[in-house]
């Protein structure tokens, strides 16, 4: 958020040589200047970010808001890093949160792409025998890292077995809001030096 409580991403905009700024000058010589749609576009999913965040919270919906939450900075993710490689080609650089995320949101997109079991079960704090497996930051960066070969042999020895999803707790999740806030500094200053240029 900027000083004026507006998203940060807004600021993109004011940069007059940013890709897709648009000014519309009116025949009496008015001119209005519109918000560049990668702007408009982060803004509109950190608003409903917000708003995820100042729901009222109980227990039963607390898992499944989890996932829309950890989904929606998925796809703020994607809206970043698209705006940085149309911007700068070639400037973004996925920190470890922005892959965190990412993992996460192709997780509870496709859970079948990495364990049979089509419905995880909740880490609930009781003990399974066998053990679970457990599905969390590390499992998925050691997946991350498995060649395709290696992902059909784990998932083939996962076959039938309990899993438990112990989703990112808020440190993680502030680490990536904070990541993606650098990259849209780092947008805005380029942006910046760019428009001097």
């Amino acid at each position: 958020m900027d000083e004026n409580k507006e998203p940060l991403s807004c600021v993109l905009y004011e940069s007059p040589s940013v890709h897709g700024a648009l000014i519309v000058q009116f025949d009496d010589g008015v001119e209005d200047h519109y918000h560049v749609a990668e702007a408009c576009n982060i803004a509109a999913v950190i608003n409903s970010v917000r708003r995820i965040l100042s729901l009222p919270r109980s227990e039963i919906a607390c898992e499944e808001m989890s996932e829309v939450l950890i989904l929606r900075l998925d796809v703020l993710r994607e809206y970043i890093r698209a705006t940085v490689e149309t911007s700068h080609k070639g400037s973004y650089s996925e920190s470890e949160a922005d892959k965190m995320i990412r993992r996460w949101a192709g997780f509870l997109k496709h859970p079948s792409d990495y364990v049979f079991a089509h419905r995880c079960l909740s880490s609930d704090g009781v003990t399974y025998e066998p053990p679970a497996i457990e599905i969390d930051c590390a499992f998925l960066t050691r997946w991350d890292s498995l060649k395709p070969r290696e992902r059909d042999m784990m998932k083939a020895d996962l076959k039938n077995q309990i899993v438990t999803v112990g989703l990112p707790a808020v440190d993680q999740l502030e680490a990536f809001l904070t990541s993606s806030a650098q990259h849209i500094n780092d947008l805005i200053e380029a942006n910046a030096r760019h428009s001097v240029l």
